[in-house]
C-alpha cells in the first residue's frame, strides 16, 4: 500500500515537472535585430522592445551591429537568431535587397517577420507588417521647415545615408523635392553613412568648394551634428535640420546651434514590434502597414519633447 502511494506521488511529481517544463517552453521567444545598438535612435527602439518584452513576459533576443553600414554582420545576426528557433523576428534591414535571402529562410521556417523603421523591396512580401515612419513625408516636413527660413536662390547641402538605405534616401528625396519647388538650389547631395564624423568631413569638403551655403538637411541627427560642427569651425551660422530628435540634438536646438529635427516614433516601433509579433504568433490579424508618426521639433517644443521623454523613462 505504501509502495502504491509512493508510486502515485512520484507520478504526480513527474506530471507537475512536465507541466512546468511545458509552461516554460510556451514562453514566446522573439528575436529583434536592429541596424545598430550604438546610436541613441536605435537605443530608444531597443528600449521600446525591452519594455514590451518585460510586460508580456517574452524571451527576448536583442542584437545589432556596431554601425549601420555593417550589413554582412547584421545578416549573420539574423541567421544566428533563426538558429535559436524564435517564434517571430522583428527586423530593421540596413540594406533591404541584401536581406531578401535570409528573410525568405525565415518565411520557409514559418517564422513571422515584423519589419520596423525600414521596409523591404517587392522581392520579399511575406512579412506580417511594416511599422515605421513615412520617410518621404518626414523629409518633406524637414524641407518645408528649412524652406521657410531661406529664400529663393539660396544654396543647401543634403546629407544622405549609405547607398542602398531606403529610409535615408526617401527622407532626402522628400526634402529635395520641397526645397527645389521653393526655388532653393541643392548645391551638393552626398552620402554621409549616418555617421557624425563622416558628415563632418563631407560638409567640410563641400564648404571649401561652395562656401556660400545657406542651410543643411541631414537624413539623421548624427549627420546633423557632424554638419553643425563643420559649420561652426568654418565660422558659419546657417540652419541645420536632422531627423530623429535625439537628446543631444534637442539640446543643440535649445542652444540655437541647430534649427530643428524631425522626431520619429522610434520607441513605438520597438514596443509595437513586440506586440504585433505576439499577435502573429497567436494567429491574430495585423495591419500590413502601421505608421509610427513623425513631428517637427524646433526651439518652441524641444524642451517639451525632452521632458516627455524623461517622464517616460521613470
Amino acid at each position: 500500500m505504501k509502495f502504491r502511494h509512493l508510486m502515485f506521488a512520484l507520478a504526480a511529481a513527474a506530471v507537475a515537472i512536465n507541466a512546468g517544463s511545458a509552461a516554460a517552453a510556451e514562453k514566446p521567444r522573439i528575436a529583434v535585430i536592429l541596424k545598430t545598438l550604438s546610436s541613441q535612435y536605435w537605443k530608444v527602439v531597443a528600449a521600446g522592445a525591452q519594455d514590451a518584452a518585460k510586460k508580456y513576459d517574452v524571451d527576448l533576443i536583442l542584437l545589432g551591429p556596431p554601425t549601420e553600414d555593417a550589413v554582412e554582420q547584421q545578416i549573420n545576426m539574423v541567421q544566428d537568431a533563426l538558429s535559436q528557433h524564435p517564434g517571430a523576428l522583428v527586423f530593421s534591414p540596413s540594406q533591404p535587397p541584401t536581406a531578401v535571402g535570409v528573410l525568405k529562410k525565415a518565411a520557409e521556417a514559418k517564422v513571422p517577420v515584423i519589419l520596423v523603421d525600414t521596409g523591404m523591396p517587392e522581392r520579399f512580401t511575406d512579412y506580417v507588417t511594416f511599422i515605421g515612419t513615412d520617410n518621404l513625408a518626414a523629409g518633406k516636413a524637414g524641407g518645408e521647415a528649412l524652406a521657410k527660413v531661406l529664400k529663393k536662390g539660396d544654396k543647401v547641402i543634403l546629407l544622405d545615408g549609405a547607398p542602398g538605405n531606403p529610409s535615408m534616401t526617401d527622407r532626402v528625396d522628400g526634402a529635395k523635392e520641397v526645397l527645389e519647388a521653393a526655388g532653393i538650389e541643392v548645391a551638393s547631395r552626398q552620402p554621409a553613412y549616418s555617421d557624425r564624423e563622416k558628415a563632418f568631413t563631407v560638409t567640410q569638403n563641400i564648404l571649401q568648394s561652395t562656401p556660400d551655403i545657406a542651410g543643411v538637411f541631414a537624413g539623421n541627427d548624427e549627420e546633423a551634428l557632424g554638419a553643425m560642427r563643420a559649420l561652426q569651425q568654418s565660422g558659419k551660422k546657417v540652419p541645420v535640420i536632422g531627423v530623429d530628435a535625439n537628446d543631444e540634438n534637442l539640446k543643440a536646438i535649445l542652444s540655437g546651434d541647430l534649427y530643428g529635427s524631425i522626431a520619429q516614433g522610434n520607441y513605438q516601433m520597438g514596443y509595437l514590434g513586440i506586440e504585433k509579433a505576439l499577435d502573429a504568433i497567436n494567429g491574430k490579424p495585423v495591419d500590413k502597414r502601421i505608421d509610427s508618426g513623425a513631428t517637427l521639433v524646433t526651439k518652441e517644443n524641444a524642451q517639451k519633447v525632452l521632458d516627455d521623454r524623461a517622464n517616460m523613462s521613470q
